[in-house]
């Protein structure tokens, strides 16, 4: 009874704590936050010209329909058998809330995403209007997922808010740049079995994840049907719900819309706190070492970004010979964002270590939250000189390989001559084939 009673109290204090708690389980998972930073007087003589950008798809649904999850279809079989607990009736009741939450709906941006995207659209035109002077020239590619396409009309209907004429714009579809993890055979065994798991392995033991995975299920399922589920079945159960948990920071809208409070979709109630940290550091670890600098900020999960990186070279060299476009704008995934700006050595998204407290040295949820974006922003005053501002998340950062007196305005020669180095140093061109490159990169 005290066992109990301790239990419940403990579960009290974690729903008390409420969404700001919550928010630091997400991971990649993690809302957009609008920097609360003012920005660095531009150095005198110069304006905004040119932005060259990629960024993350907003907020959004599922990516396959509840229903045919591992977590529900089990659920169904244990009701069916009349195998729940009290609490795995609960779960089940918030599944099936999920599932008319999010049927029809899924791989498509929700509107908080929707609202990310414009807010960031329009806060680029209000700190660089001089770029979209007249009627401005607009590059846009999108991968082939539709809540690309749906971002990237998002961050234009906030963007052109400030226009005074119809922008001209190119739109086409971008795979190699902006899916490359999808194209590198050595990339796909790499995230499958790289030397990166052991670490995962002795983070998961560092935090008890069985235990986490063998408690949780015993609140869900009665002793009988409990000891047909092998761990990989718990596992996967415990997966599954974490991943509803965090997406219905996403779905606020669309879950008020049909007549649901947030407590019918509170998955974490049916967790402690601990648990909930432990399942975060499973998550955020494998983004760390799978898409991130993990112990090789060099690895093959870095390497495979060289397109995009000799991409934003190209088309910035476009621009300071041909002013072709006003802005470059690419709209992706986190797979996309994390390697590319450890590429780019900006400083927050390049620590590595042989280390199991991740977390203390990269965070997915200030890298790669939902909406995330890199921003090249060029400036350039009467005698031709080209400086650039490299913002992550809207914040300026440094690019720990290159030195300015004029922090955070960097030479766009420094700038160039670092990144075609480093680029070098992958035995890659500006003119090579890069689907070659992906092909054949080890």
């Amino acid at each position: 009874m005290i066992k109990k009673l301790f239990y419940l109290l403990t579960l009290f204090a974690s729903v008390l704590a409420g969404t700001v708690q919550a928010q630091e389980f997400l991971g990649t998972k993690s809302l957009y936050q609008a920097p609360a930073q003012t920005q660095t007087p531009v150095p005198a003589g110069y304006k905004a010209v040119f932005i060259n950008h990629v960024g993350r798809h907003g907020a959004r649904h599922l990516t396959k329909e509840v229903n045919t999850s591992y977590a529900y279809n089990l659920l169904i079989k244990a009701d069916s058998a009349k195998a729940l607990t009290p609490k795995g009736e609960a779960l089940l009741k918030m599944v099936k809330a999920l599932d008319v939450v999010e049927r029809g709906k899924v791989k498509s941006i929700s509107a908080e995403g929707i609202q990310e995207l414009q807010d960031i659209g329009e806060r680029m035109y209000m700190q660089n209007p001089t770029v979209f002077a007249g009627a401005p020239k607009l590059n846009i590619t999108e991968t082939k997922e539709i809540r690309t396409k749906q971002s990237a009309d998002a961050f234009l209907t906030g963007l052109r808010k400030g226009f005074t004429a119809e922008p001209v714009i190119k739109e086409y579809i971008d795979d190699t740049d902006l899916r490359f993890y999808d194209f590198s055979p050595t990339y796909t065994q790499y995230e499958d079995d790289g030397p990166w798991v052991k670490y995962r392995e002795a983070i998961a033991k560092q935090n008890h994840l069985t235990d986490v995975y063998n408690a949780t299920t015993q609140r869900f399922f009665k002793p009988k049907f409990l000891k047909t589920l092998s761990a990989a079945n718990r596992e996967k159960l415990v997966s599954d719900v974490y991943g509803f948990y965090a997406i219905t920071f996403s779905l606020k809208h669309e879950i008020s819309k049909i007549g649901l409070k947030q407590a019918d979709v509170a998955f974490n109630m049916l967790f402690i706190p601990s648990e909930m940290k432990a399942l975060s550091k499973i998550e955020e670890a494998d983004d760390f070492y799978a898409k991130g600098p993990g112990i090789d900020p060099n690895g093959i999960q870095v390497r495979i970004a060289a397109p995009l990186l000799v991409d934003f070279i190209n088309t910035s060299d476009e621009f300071v010979k041909n002013g072709t476009y006003n802005a470059n704008l690419r709209f992706a995934h986190a797979e996309t964002v994390s390697p590319i700006a450890t590429l780019m050595d900006i400083d927050i998204a390049s620590r590595y270590a042989f280390i199991t407290d991740v977390h203390g040295v990269w965070q997915a949820a200030n890298v790669i939250p939902l909406s995330a974006n890199i921003q090249w922003i060029f400036y350039k005053n009467n005698a031709g000189n080209y400086l650039v501002k490299v913002l992550l998340n809207e914040k300026e950062v440094h690019i720990l390989s290159v030195k300015t007196t004029t922090y955070p305005y960097y030479n766009w020669g420094d700038l160039r001559k670092f990144y075609t180095a480093k680029l070098k140093s992958l035995n890659v061109g500006l003119t090579d084939d890069m689907s070659a490159y992906l092909k054949n990169v080890k």
